[in-house]
Parts: C-alpha cells; structure tokens; sequence
C-alpha cells in the first residue's frame, strides 16, 4: 500500500502512454512529462489517482499472495537438497516468481482490468461505469480478459525480477544495510524495461482498444506495424520509475514483516 499511495501517479502516466496511438516524436521522458500537465490541467492532481482505491483495495492481499506463494516454491525447490538447489538457485528463483504470478494474477487481473479503464477514461466515468464496460460482451469474465496475456507480462517480469534480486543481494552481501531495497529496485528496473513492449500491448487489450479476438503477440506486431517500436516503447521510463521503487519498497516490507513474524513465533 506504501507503494501504491507512492508511485500511483506514475502508473497512471505509463498506462497513458501505452494507449496512445501514433508513432510521435518525443523521448521516453519529454512524453511523461506531457502526459503529466495533459491529466493535470484537465482533471487536476487527482486525475493522477484515478483508479487508487481499487489498489488500496486489492493491494494488501494480492501480495500477501503473490509473496507466500513465492515463498511456498522457494521452500518447495529447496527440498531438493543442498547442492542441487544451491546449482539451480537462479532457475528456482525464477520459476518461484512464475508460480507466483500464475497464483497471484487470478486476484489481480480484474482489479487491473478496472483500475486501468479508469486511468486512461475521462474524469467523469466511474468505477461501475468501468466494471459494466469490461462486461458488457462477455459478461463477468470480462474482467479476467487478459489474464494469459498478463502472465506473459508479468509471468517474464516475475522470473526476471527474482533472479535479479537474488543475485544482486549475494553480490552485495545479504546482510548488507539496504541490501534489499537496492537489490529490489535494481531487478525491478531491468524486469520493467525488459517486458515494456510486451505490457504496452498487455494495456490496450485490457482497456478494449483492440479487437476481441487479437492475442497478445498480435497487439504486439499490430503496433510495431502501423506505430513504430517507439510506441512500444515510450511507456519505458514511466513503468521503470512506477516498478523499480515499488519492487524495492514492497520486497523491503516483505522481508521485515517475515523477519518479525519468525521472531515472534
């Protein structure tokens, strides 16, 4: 929830950014900065935090989720013995993440389906106004369209990130002061930029910009195609800003609340 009072701004420029049609000119910074005074002047600071409460609420018990369920494999592939798990850290460490997001996604794909028609709609439309919106065709499973295409966003993102995480820690050392809120932010940043182009495609289909039917990978090629690999791209420095200090503050709270939590047991 820190992450979200936080760095929802930011998240509301990059889901902008990823809707926008046309190839355009401008870098990944002239772009969010446009983007800002455009929501600003229109709709004021709070056009910037369209979407929040949904986040307050699903937020707390999505992680809660997506954390355990890391936690539950890493203990899983552990088991394995000691050497083997000590080889395969890094590949465990990734399909911990995996198993995460499959896990995780089925809570938070309807709460993003909501939240992100509400970050790119005019000020005016409300969340039941959103939730009748992502139904109106298929009805209540309109809210899980693009749960595949999530988990191939955020399915790499998560193994990415883990990895990162772990190996930046072990070289930093574990117990270093601010071991994990660096390692947390550096392994964000480079899952963010690595899964751009595919969360830019992710963002349209769930805001029902594209055709029904269109798979992720479509989406993908449709906006290369008429738009340019720009516009795959120019959400990058939103969603890097967005998940970078996110990652790094929500591992960071994870892993002192679970230290506190074996303490007291």
């Amino acid at each position: 929830m820190a992450h979200d009072a936080l760095l929802h701004p930011v998240d509301t420029l990059r889901a902008r950014l990823d809707v926008r049609s046309g190839s355009g000119g401008a870098n990944p910074l002239r772009a969010m900065m446009h983007e800002a005074r455009q929501v600003i002047h229109s709709d004021g600071l709070a056009g910037l935090y369209r979407g929040y409460v949904l986040c307050l609420v699903g937020s707390a018990p999505a992680n809660a989720l997506y954390f355990s369920t890391y936690q539950a494999c890493k203990r899983y592939f552990a088991a394995s013995g000691v050497d083997e798990a000590r080889m395969l850290s890094p590949l465990y460490d990734a399909a911990s993440g995996l198993c995460a997001e499959v896990i995780a996604a089925g809570l938070w794909t309807p709460l993003d389906v909501v939240k992100q028609r509400l970050q790119v709609a005019p000020a005016d439309l409300r969340a039941a106004d959103a939730i009748r919106a992502a139904c109106a065709r298929r009805g209540m499973i309109g809210l899980w369209r693009g749960y595949f295409a999530g988990l191939c966003v955020w399915g790499p993102f998560s193994a990415v990130y883990f990895a990162s995480y772990e190996a930046i820690r072990d070289a930093m050392g574990r117990e270093a002061v601010g071991s994990n809120l660096m390692a947390g932010m550096g392994g964000g940043a480079i899952a963010a930029v690595t899964t751009q182009p595919l969360d830019c495609a992710r963002t349209r289909l769930q805001v029902g910009l594209t055709k029904e039917s269109a798979g992720l990978m479509q989406v993908v090629r449709d906006i290369f195609a008429r738009e340019g690999l720009q516009a795959l791209m120019r959400g990058t420095l939103a969603r890097a800003l967005w998940l970078a200090p996110g990652c790094g503050i929500t591992i960071t709270v994870f892993d002192n609340v679970a230290a506190l939590l074996q303490t007291a047991n």
